[in-house]
């Protein structure tokens, strides 16, 4: 009986992942180890993918240390992304894609992303605040 709880659980959480990725607003709730940064990561990613400009997206988190993690994973999955080299994991293959995704845009539209990372705006509540 505890496997079938744990797959359907399993399948909720892979449902939530992908209705996260959706263009609405969304809040990510989970505990440490559960995945939220690559989830987040991929729902970066997907953005770049269809909006005009990257600073139309905006991440915000807490301390100054979770931003630049953040800013960090994106811009490295964006480089990988770019270097060709997919994945075995297929959870990280899924940013892959979404990385890819994201440098056909930029290329696009001019963006120079992995050049002009300070586009990506990966805040503090603190710094938000303040450029407002």
């Amino acid at each position: 009986m505890n496997g079938i709880h744990d797959e359907t659980l399993l399948q909720q959480d892979a449902e939530s992942r992908q209705r996260a990725l959706g263009l609405a607003s969304f809040i990510v709730e989970a505990p440490a180890g559960a995945g939220k940064t690559e989830l987040l990561t991929q729902r970066y990613l997907r953005l770049l993918a269809q909006v005009e400009a990257p600073e139309e997206i905006l991440a915000i988190t807490f301390t100054n240390k979770a931003a630049a993690e953040m800013r960090e994973r994106i811009l490295g999955t964006l480089v990988r992304a770019g270097s060709g080299e997919i994945p075995a994991e297929p959870h990280r293959r899924q940013t892959f894609e979404l990385a890819q995704a994201a440098l056909q845009r930029s290329t696009q539209q001019g963006w120079q992303l992995v050049a002009q990372p300070q586009r990506l705006r990966i805040l503090t509540i603190d710094a938000l605040c303040a450029l407002l």
